[in-house]
């Protein structure tokens, strides 16, 4: 049985996170763990052992009778969040990280926000951001997919699909033009054709749309508020612009500003598609 590891921190953002893997591993029969990190430097002065203790008590309570896949259970480590997360996805041959992201609003306070970037960086395997006020009475009915002129651009796809059938989604296909090069656009048409056909040869429903854009991320995201999306599939490594050098980079720019869950793929993965 897969496993799905939750970087908790006793935050809204990370119960949001805990909710959400539930509802996953509820659907493709996964197990999941939750993991809290213990750091020297914020942790002994806030809280003793006992607290902590009693805290996670507090979250399994809270959460496990939603687990229809086993017993949820939380890990302690000691260390730097995002490595330690990554170091307990691995040990366990997990798919799959979800933490909860405090943006540029606010949450400064809670480690999985701030961490939830290199949490990213370090991964070899797909991590879910999500903020605290994500809305679970309405089901992941739109995934957004933005195809740029990358050729990591289109190992996405298979999560997409994956999550697609698992929720009965519709995928919004968004080829970004970030480029008035001829040849760069025939890369991008290219690419969304061909990620249009992988889509409905696998039986989902899709949208394709194209956007002219100096800036990906921004793009992206009203691309994503318009349609009301979901959810937002990227490429931890995409195209790069000059707001893109200027801003960061495409994944943390994403994870600090999205209001919508956002699942980031790393290229050298290769996961198989969900039968």
């Amino acid at each position: 049985m897969e496993k799905i590891i939750v970087g908790i921190d006793f935050s809204k953002g990370s119960d949001c996170a805990i909710d959400l893997a539930i509802d996953l591993a509820n659907k493709w029969e996964n197990k999941v763990k939750l993991v809290y990190v213990m750091s020297t430097k914020y942790d002994s002065a806030l809280m003793s052992n006992q607290e902590i203790d009693n805290k996670i008590a507090e979250v399994i309570k809270r959460h496990e009778h939603k687990l229809r896949t086993g017993k949820l259970e939380c890990l302690i480590r000691h260390g730097r969040v995002y490595r330690e997360l990554n170091a307990v996805a691995e040990e366990e041959k997990a798919w799959l990280i979800v933490v909860g992201s405090h943006g540029t609003s606010g949450y400064e306070r809670n480690w999985i926000g701030k961490n939830a970037y290199r949490t990213i960086t370090e991964a070899t395997l797909p991590v879910l951001t999500i903020r605290e006020n994500f809305n679970f009475n309405k089901a992941l009915e739109k995934i957004v997919l933005p195809i740029d002129s990358s050729m990591e651009t289109r190992q996405k796809v298979t999560q997409a699909i994956k999550f697609a059938r698992a929720f009965n989604s519709q995928v919004y296909v968004l080829g970004l033009y970030s480029s008035g090069v001829a040849d760069v656009r025939k890369i991008v048409d290219k690419y969304t054709e061909q990620t249009e056909k992988m889509l409905t040869g696998a039986g989902i429903k899709c949208v394709v749309a194209k956007s002219e854009t100096e800036n990906v991320t921004q793009t992206t995201l009203e691309f994503a508020e318009k349609n009301s999306a979901d959810l937002i599939m990227i490429m931890a490594e995409q195209e790069k612009t000059m707001s893109n050098i200027l801003l960061g980079s495409y994944a943390q720019q994403m994870i600090h500003h999205s209001q919508t869950p956002v699942l980031t793929v790393h290229s050298e993965e290769v996961h198989s598609i969900a039968r």
